[in-house]
C-alpha cells in the first residue's frame, strides 16, 4: 500500500470518525413501541424483550429463559427513548451490553442478518352471502395485520403469496393431501421458511410446512397463527445460531485483500469488530493491497464461517483455527 495511503490510514484509524455499517450482530436495536394506554415502564419492558428474542433468534428460548430476562432492569440496557405520541414510543436498546449478559449466562445467540417467512394466510370466504365474505375479510385483515407485526419486531421480512393458479393448483386446497414438493413455496417467493393458514368465520388453523426431507405440508397438527408464527421463524433462525466457547481463546491472524482506500479499510475493521468472536482486534501490517489483522478467536471456525457466508461483501478464500484469508468485494450502489 502506498505510503500515503498508509500514513492516513493509521491516521483515520485513530480518529473518532466512524461509518455505520451493519453487522450480524448489531450494537443497538432501534425500536417503535405502539400500543394504546400503556405505561413507559412497560413499553421499555416491552422493547427489551423484543431485542432478547433477536439476540437468541427464537422465542422457544426466550421462554425457556424468562425468568433470567424478566429480572434484567430494563434501565440498563435501555439507551434512549421518545415519545412520537402518546401511543407510540422509540427506544433504543443497547443490543451489545444485552448480548454480552446473554453469553455470561452461557446462551447461545443468534447472527442477526434478515430472513424472510411466506406466509401463506387462506381466507376461506363464502361467497353466497355479503355479510359474511365483508366479515371475514376484515377478520383476515386483522390476522395479517398481526402476524405483520409480529414480523416487525422479530425484523422479519414477510411475504404473503399472491394465490395465483400457480399457487392455488400447487395447493390442491380441497383435497388436503400431502404436497410432494413443498420447495415450490420457498423457491417461487424466494423466502428461507414458510407457513399455511386457514381461515373461516369461525376458525382458524394453521399447519406447519415440512423441511428439509420430507418437503410436504402437515396437517396432523394445528397451531394457532402466534405459535405457527415463532415456532416457523425459529426454525429459519436455527441455522444462524452460534456459540461463544469463552473458554477458549486461540490466537488468529485475519487477512483481508482487495482494500483500496480508507473508506474501505474502515469499513472492514468496523464489520470484523462488530463479529464478537474476535477479541482484542488489532492492525498488525499493511501491505500493498492486503491488510493484517491479528485477534483472539472466541469461537468454533465452523461459526465464523457461517458469519462470513451471510456477508456479500466478503469472499472466503480459506479459514482455519489459526489464519482467516478473506477478500473484501466492496457493494457498489445499484
Amino acid at each position: 500500500m502506498k505510503p500515503l495511503i498508509k500514513f492516513f490510514l493509521i491516521l483515520f484509524f485513530l480518529s473518532s470518525f466512524s461509518i455505520s455499517i451493519q453487522g450480524s450482530f448489531p450494537n443497538e436495536h432501534l425500536l417503535i413501541i405502539e400500543e394504546e394506554n400503556t405505561t413507559t415502564n412497560n413499553a421499555l419492558r416491552k422493547a427489551l424483550n423484543i431485542s432478547s428474542i433477536r439476540i437468541l433468534g427464537s422465542k422457544n428460548e426466550f421462554d425457556q429463559n424468562k425468568k433470567l430476562i424478566q429480572n434484567l432492569l430494563p434501565e440498563t440496557y435501555i439507551k434512549s427513548y421518545e415519545f412520537i405520541n402518546q401511543n407510540k414510543i422509540k427506544i433504543t436498546v443497547n443490543a451489545k451490553l444485552l448480548r454480552n449478559e446473554f453469553l455470561n449466562n452461557n446462551l447461545s445467540i443468534s447472527i442477526e442478518d434478515n430472513i424472510s417467512i411466506s406466509a401463506w394466510i387462506l381466507c376461506k370466504t363464502d361467497l353466497r352471502s355479503k355479510s359474511e365474505y365483508d366479515l371475514l375479510a376484515k377478520k383476515c385483515k386483522k390476522l395479517k395485520k398481526e402476524i405483520s407485526n409480529m414480523a416487525l419486531e422479530r425484523d422479519i421480512n414477510l411475504i404473503y403469496p399472491i394465490f395465483d393458479s400457480n399457487d392455488l393448483n400447487f395447493l390442491d386446497i380441497e383435497q388436503k393431501k400431502e404436497r410432494l414438493d413443498n420447495s415450490f413455496i420457498n423457491d417461487r417467493y424466494l423466502s428461507n421458511e414458510s407457513f399455511y393458514c386457514e381461515i373461516t368465520l369461525l376458525e382458524e388453523k394453521c399447519f406447519k410446512t415440512k423441511a428439509s426431507k420430507n418437503n410436504k405440508i402437515d396437517f396432523s397438527k394445528t397451531y394457532s397463527i402466534i405459535n405457527i408464527f415463532n415456532s416457523t421463524v425459529d426454525s429459519a433462525q436455527k441455522i444462524k445460531k452460534v456459540y461463544l466457547n469463552k473458554n477458549s481463546f486461540k490466537p488468529i491472524s485475519i487477512n483481508v485483500s482487495n482494500i483500496s482506500s480508507i473508506e474501505e479499510y474502515n469499513l472492514v475493521f468496523q464489520e470484523l469488530e462488530n463479529i464478537i468472536f474476535f477479541d482484542n482486534l488489532s492492525l498488525s501490517s499493511l501491505t500493498n493491497d492486503d491488510v493484517i489483522f491479528s485477534s483472539n478467536l472466541l469461537g468454533k471456525v465452523s461459526d465464523i464461517e457461517k458469519i462470513f457466508r451471510t456477508k456479500k461483501n466478503f469472499k472466503i478464500n480459506f479459514i482455519n483455527y489459526k489464519k482467516i484469508s478473506i477478500e473484501f468485494n466492496p457493494l457498489k450502489d445499484a
